[in-house]
């Protein structure tokens, strides 16, 4: 079907039921946003149109709220964000935050040390910002070791060794030494006075630290950093990656710094075999079961949003409490909700509402979860199911004014 077909106010996805749509929560990646991380002009006259006919709209998305800053300049008109997948709600137009749930600190510090350790790309959400770092472990020079030593040792004078002992798995090798060992400074004089400044192109630790927001593809990065950022993210994100995270050199040491922990841990973790093992070694965590087979209540899930990454998140504050929250709020049933959504973490507000909408490029498992389906994120699938409710709502209305 062509992604220019004209579109009509239209039950398009086939709404059945007694009473209508009130209020509207989509995803954001692979629902609101093609696969070229564009809103299609179609949602945005589909999402007016529902707020001129008196429907609620808001956003339900694992992104934070620093990365929706292209969602507001296409769609001003909304006011609520369900941020990270449901655990940062935001009030735009007050610019408040609604509902705020994180993670014990140090349940989150000890997931953190575990995740560190398996060379893959791992980042923190707090509040409003996404602390991230690529993992020493690969493609690491002694021109970042030292940048990284640089920021560090002006306070606690916390050797090369020292830095890398929080993110390293204690690996030997036959001489006893460290495997880093040879990509280090041979003295701490050395790593002050010389390393520090011996850089790659672009490779200052401002550089690295990458700087937030835009600034950030204006930055020149060292051929390291290109190398890790072309490995772990996939080509259609890496700009948005890069443009919203903020890098720092010891992401276990900032988030020891901190007040609070996250509302929810995310890696990007480069291929699937490395998927499957880190699944698997979690696996006892994330059920909840010990090995040896006793209960235990398990701290975070974790959910697969889109290809390349996991989410670790609370496991009792998902898309589905926050959708919940609004509704009740606005004293509006679950009948009267319709979420859009196309990935595990939006299953959670699919079985909440009575017009859960699976989109097109969903998979099966999510597909069998909602009760309707609507084209794919390329092809109107969010207008469609919008106008939809719209033409359903009409319809009803008619037949009350009969």
């Amino acid at each position: 079907m062509s992604s220019k077909e004209t579109l009509t106010i239209k039950n398009y996805i086939g709404l059945v039921g007694d009473k209508p749509i009130r209020f509207i929560a989509s995803d954001v990646d692979g629902t609101l946003v093609n696969d070229a991380k564009a809103i299609p002009e179609d949602a945005i006259e589909a999402i007016r149109a529902a707020r001129e006919s008196g429907i609620r709209v808001a956003i339900a998305s694992g992104r934070a709220w620093n990365e929706m800053n292209d969602v507001i300049e296409k769609l001003p008109c909304l006011r609520y964000f369900m941020c990270t997948n449901g655990a940062y709600v935001m009030d735009k137009d007050e610019n408040r935050s609604l509902f705020h749930v994180n993670f014990d600190k140090e349940q989150a510090l000890h997931l953190l040390r575990k995740l560190l350790t398996y060379g893959v790309y791992v980042e923190a959400y707090v509040k409003d910002k996404i602390f991230g770092m690529y993992p020493p472990s690969r493609c690491i020079t002694p021109e970042r070791l030292g940048a990284c030593a640089c920021e560090r040792s002006g306070s606690n004078k916390k050797t090369l060794h020292g830095i890398m002992d929080n993110h390293l798995p204690n690996i030997m090798n036959n001489h006893g030494s460290s495997i880093m060992d040879n990509h280090l400074p041979e003295t701490i004089d050395q790593q002050v006075s010389g390393a520090l400044h011996i850089h790659l192109p672009g490779a200052t630790y401002a550089h690295y630290a990458l700087a937030e927001g835009n600034e950030a593809a204006k930055v020149k990065m060292s051929e390291c950093e290109i190398e890790q950022s072309n490995f772990f993210f996939r080509p259609n994100i890496r700009p948005f990656i890069l443009a919203t995270r903020t890098m720092v050199c010891d992401l276990l040491a900032h988030m020891e710094s901190l007040d609070e922990g996250p509302e929810k841990i995310q890696i990007f973790y480069g291929d699937e075999p490395m998927r499957q093992r880190i699944l698997q070694d979690l696996r006892d965590e994330y059920q909840g079961l010990s090995h040896d087979g006793t209960g235990r209540e398990r701290f975070y899930d974790v959910l697969l949003s889109s290809e390349g990454n996991l989410e670790f998140v609370l496991p009792h504050t998902t898309k589905g409490t926050a959708v919940e929250a609004l509704a009740k709020h606005w004293g509006l049933s679950p009948d009267e909700v319709m979420t859009l959504g196309d990935s595990e973490n939006d299953l959670s507000m699919l079985r909440f509402a009575g017009a859960g909408v699976a989109m097109g490029n969903s998979k099966p498992n999510i597909k069998e979860a909602a009760r309707y389906e609507t084209t794919d994120n390329n092809h109107q699938g969010v207008a469609k199911a919008i106008y939809s409710a719209i033409a359903y709502n009409n319809e009803l209305n008619k037949k009350k004014s009969k």
